[in-house]
């Protein structure tokens, strides 16, 4: 279970970038938690695209979305077996 809030919507965006700040200290160790940050950062981006219509923020998140899907992760380690 990951700590990342499920909810964005109430945070301001100073909130949000601290705490992708956050998640970055100590970084992800396992493919697992690699996954679980790269989802975190991607909804956060997507938070703020959605926000302030921002095509920069929206790139962003569309490269989060691609790394979580790079990595190994919980799920895609039973997809192997």
């Amino acid at each position: 279970m990951s700590d990342y809030p499920s909810d964005l919507s109430g945070l301001s965006g100073p909130e949000l970038v601290r705490l992708l700040l956050d998640a970055t200290n100590p970084p992800p160790a396992t493919d697992a938690e690699r996954a679980e940050f790269f989802d975190f950062k991607a909804r956060v981006f997507a938070t703020l695209a959605d926000r302030e219509e921002n095509p920069t923020a929206a790139t962003f998140a569309a490269r989060a979305r691609a790394d979580r899907d790079r990595s190994p992760g919980p799920d895609r380690e039973r997809e192997r077996r």
